[in-house]
């Protein structure tokens, strides 16, 4: 679809609306951190188990609403694509889940958003889609906010397996891949459960935490899709990518008021370089940078 022209042919009051559903999505995905804190004792494979469920549960629900398709015949018509989707799907979400437990949020989130110029330098290299010399800029100021904050390999795994991620749906845009979306959540349960086991760490924590890391994937990431899949149709791309940033700018804040979690400095001010980073790469790439919407898988 090209939200560029949708947006075009409807009434401004439409493309307000569309906006304000992807700007809620953004600051939907922003309460993940805050979330999690909640669950202080379980491990990043704890959380993960649950989480995976949780995005699973989500993502069959809201096929089963737009009847899309989602088991393992659809997964199976995805070929070597669905497959790859949900590893780097998987990868990135535990990758996240880690940085958060090993660092601040605002670390782990300043890094992660840098998927989208990881995404454009793959496509480069791998799709041989051509960079304007604002976009080139835009990575390179990106590669400087990554050297201010440096030292979280975790976070930056995230990002670049939400970039593969992205990389894999541009290269088939035609495929629905609703199907590798369920496969990644059930992937990424299985193998944090198995680590659990591995590790002897149980798999029956407090209840309380339980629900937690569940809800994280299924209110969170599951709710967070809804709204930006309904606003998203009527908001060209580049304003997909700037308003979604309210994830990276406002997760931070919630844990801040609620837990006391100061960032350090030099996280602030290469952050705040990163979504420069982001934010001119979506001016300089127009309407034709589409956002997968990868927050915080």
């Amino acid at each position: 679809m090209a939200m560029s022209m949708v947006s075009a042919i409807k009434p401004p009051a439409t493309a307000l609306i569309g906006a304000l559903f992807v700007l809620a999505a953004g600051l939907c995905w922003s309460f993940t951190g805050a979330l999690l804190r909640l669950a202080p004792h379980l491990d990043a494979w704890q959380i993960q188990t649950y989480r995976g469920l949780g995005t699973a549960c989500a993502f069959v629900i809201l096929s089963l609403s737009q009847r899309r398709p989602w088991g393992l015949r659809a997964f199976w018509r995805l070929g070597a694509l669905g497959p790859v989707v949900m590893v780097a799907l998987s990868v990135a979400s535990l990758g996240f889940i880690v940085a958060i437990k090993l660092t601040t949020v605002a670390n782990a989130l300043f890094l992660s958003s840098c998927s989208p110029l990881l995404s454009a330098s793959l496509g480069f290299f791998i799709l041989r889609e051509a960079l304007t010399r604002r976009q080139i800029g835009s990575v390179a100021l990106g590669l400087v906010g990554l050297l201010i904050i440096v030292g979280n390999i975790a976070a930056v795994l995230s990002a670049l397996g939400f970039a593969s991620a992205s990389i894999c749906m541009r290269m088939a845009p035609e495929r629905d891949f609703n199907a590798a979306m369920v496969a990644f959540g059930l992937l990424s349960s299985l193998v944090a459960g198995g680590m659990c086991v591995w590790q002897g760490t149980t798999l029956a924590p407090a209840f309380g935490e339980i629900l937690v890391a569940f809800a994280s994937g299924f209110v969170l990431i599951g709710f967070g899709f809804a709204l930006f899949l309904r606003g998203a149709p009527w908001v060209p791309a580049v304003g997909q990518t700037v308003l979604a940033q309210t994830e990276t700018v406002f997760g931070p804040v919630w844990v801040w008021l609620a837990f006391g979690e100061a960032p350090a400095a030099a996280t602030l001010l290469g952050g705040g370089v990163i979504l420069m980073a982001v934010v001119a790469m979506a001016f300089a790439s127009g309407g034709g940078m589409r956002r997968v919407p990868t927050a915080e898988l």
